[in-house]
């Protein structure tokens, strides 16, 4: 009952109905036996797939090869295969397929190493203890204080799910990229990452949306998010800021996950708070009438995102007052895997697998000599 009072209160804060109740989403409950693993095949360079990778099922017979198109993809790009495999067992998984259907195997967003033998690619698979999905996205995580960035990367060769067919959405992604490194830097500028950092209240997330249905995501219509993602699992409060084809923001449909009946659209000219687990509020996000975003934080500041051109897709002018103003506008070759992030005079390359995304720019300064470390004591 303490609990659900604590829900409500949060929940009233942010002006979310509660009138039917709180109704937590179902969960399929876990298999204490086995977990899924996506085996992604990469056709060697300069090559497409061709044909589909097949599983030889006597190399584990405790092993299960499942064909739900939401996680098994055939496109010239990759091939992936959803399994069930034993938990925490360390296998050897076999493979059959030509040898420029899968130069490299990922699982997740590493590539592991295989060896040949005769007609068949061994995949020593290191014991699962939980599902291993990741290699169904096509995204780089950047993480600094209190912050993680998720920026995925839009190929139409990969497209599926609600972006199969039909227009391909490049204005809203290219916007959702601006927009993306525009809130961190009204992250930066207002110091809410450090805050979140030091008071322990979590870690904010910036995304985007996928176009190519990983592992079962429909991730539609385009949106951008930055919410808290709060700890210990207790939940987290979510907005989906919806996109429209002219690079512009439409509206807000935001709520506490899982608890279902909290969602609750916010329109152009409302503002949704984001609490941190104690219902403090942490910043607020506010779509303003021209579908430009207003970014606040309580007694710190307050930043403007507006459009460089006729919409984000061109650019965002960040502009936060007597914290500054500066214009930011992403670019990403996904072809070579190189993400270039200008912020006024700063220019910022962040390279990445193209195959799998996974980040190969260093984001850990070297250490200091010893000679040179004070003690911590």
């Amino acid at each position: 009952m303490q609990n659900r009072m604590r829900w409500m209160v949060r929940a009233a804060l942010l002006g979310l109905s509660l009138a039917g109740g709180l109704t937590v989403l179902a969960e399929t409950p876990p298999d204490a036996d086995n977990v899924q693993v996506l085996v992604k095949f990469i056709p060697r360079a300069g090559k497409a797939a061709d044909g589909k990778v097949q599983f030889v099922a006597e190399s584990c017979p405790a092993c299960q090869q499942l064909h739900d198109p939401a996680y098994e993809k055939f496109n010239s790009r990759e091939s992936i295969l959803q399994l069930r495999v034993p938990r925490g067992r360390a296998l050897e998984l076999a493979f059959r397929l030509k040898p420029d259907q899968g130069d490299r195997v990922a699982v997740n967003d590493a590539i592991l190493p295989t060896r040949r033998e005769g007609d068949r690619l061994v995949l020593p698979l290191p014991p699962l203890w939980e599902d291993a999905e990741a290699a169904s996205t096509m995204e780089t995580d950047i993480e600094e204080p209190g912050l993680v960035v998720r920026v995925e990367h839009a190929d139409p060769a990969r497209r599926a799910g609600a972006y199969a067919d039909g227009p391909f959405p490049m204005v809203e992604r290219r916007a959702a990229d601006n927009l993306t490194f525009a809130q961190r830097e009204v992250i930066r500028r207002l110091k809410l990452g450090e805050h979140v950092a030091e008071e322990k209240i979590g870690t904010i997330q910036l995304m985007g949306f996928d176009t190519n249905y990983p592992a079962g995501h429909r991730d539609a219509p385009p949106h951008i998010h930055m919410h808290l993602r709060w700890p210990h699992n207790v939940g987290t409060q979510i907005g989906h800021y919806y996109l429209d084809g002219t690079g512009l923001l439409t509206e807000n449909r935001g709520g506490i996950r899982p608890f279902k009946s909290s969602e609750r659209l916010f329109k152009r000219g409302e503002t949704m708070p984001t609490l941190d687990n104690q219902g403090r509020i942490v910043y607020a996000h506010t779509i303003t009438a021209e579908g430009w975003l207003r970014i606040d934080r309580p007694e710190v500041g307050s930043c403007l995102l507006s459009p460089t051109g006729s919409g984000f897709h061109e650019g965002v002018l960040v502009d936060c007052g007597p914290l500054g103003r500066t214009d930011v506008l992403m670019t990403d070759d996904i072809k070579t895997g190189v993400m270039i992030v200008r912020t006024g005079t700063i220019i910022e390359t962040f390279r990445y697998d193209p195959d799998t995304g996974r980040l190969l720019t260093a984001l850990t300064a070297p250490p200091l000599p010893l000679s040179a470390r004070l003690p911590n004591y």
